[in-house]
């Protein structure tokens, strides 16, 4: 055995110990729906280090994600669901299956066809639609990002980022028309519309909707915090700030943040 799976089976008999008869009493009575949300923070927790680029964040935040997979993965074999090995077989199978241009002889022009590709391979997996396959408890915004995908893969789909732009100005047109309406629904639909359009754009622009969006609350938060030094060192009351002042605050955090 190799050095990684001899590190890989020390894990796994470490989570067996913990999970043993004299284990730990609390990774003992987690069952794989109360260990559930830890996996959930973790993902955000790795995705947070990823956008922090440091090397040390990252080795420990993916460590701690691994972790929830051999942890879940221990849960399911003591309830005899499933097991490790099972878990690495499937998952083995499955890219070797759906990488026929790799493991076979098929051929494919570049990565275009490979993803036209696997959902061909999907479709004989059994998968009953194209938008199939998407979580349902996905953060809305990755969600229409990961939608936007699967229909442009079968060609529903602008041609290009211009013809998205056009739209989301059409989009932004039909809000303000709503709007004037007072129709809380209309105003929502529209609303909504717009948004999906925007999460679109990202993929024509190479970018990641639900990233983007996260690096842009951090910064609103490092701005925020800043015009709020600012505002106590000006022995100022944040409750009576006028609208000229905010504006003025926020175009000096954008200069130094």
């Amino acid at each position: 055995m190799d050095n990684i799976g001899k590190k890989f089976t020390n894990l796994i008999e470490i989570m067996k110990r913990l999970r043993g008869p004299n284990g730990c009493p609390w990774d003992k009575e987690q069952t794989m729906q109360s260990a559930s949300p830890y996996m959930l923070e973790e993902t955000y927790e790795t995705l947070e280090a990823i956008d922090k680029g440091d090397p040390k964040e990252i080795r420990e935040e993916l460590g701690d994600l691994l972790l929830q997979i051999v942890f879940q993965s221990q849960i399911a074999s003591d309830e005899k669901i499933t097991n490790i090995e099972e878990v690495i077989d499937s998952i083995s199978e499955k890219l070797i299956r759906r990488h026929p241009h790799i493991f076979g002889d098929e051929k494919v022009d570049g990565t275009w066809g490979v993803l036209q590709n696997w959902e061909k391979i999907k479709r004989q997996e059994g998968k009953k639609t194209i938008l199939g396959g998407v979580p349902k408890a996905l953060p809305a915004l990755l969600k229409t990002y990961r939608l936007g995908q699967k229909a442009g893969r079968v060609g529903f789909d602008w041609p290009d980022a211009e013809g998205v732009l056009n739209k989301v100005e059409e989009e932004a047109r039909e809000l303000h028309e709503a709007n004037k309406t007072k129709d809380k629904s209309q105003i929502e639909h529209e609303y909504g519309d717009l948004l999906m359009t925007l999460a679109s754009l990202g993929r024509f622009l190479k970018v990641d909707p639900e990233t983007a969006l996260r690096k842009a609350t951090d910064r609103f938060i490092s701005r925020f915090s800043w015009m709020e030094e600012e505002i106590k060192k000006a022995g100022l009351d944040i409750h009576n700030i006028s609208f000229e002042k905010w504006e003025e605050l926020w175009n000096s955090a954008k200069k130094n943040l």
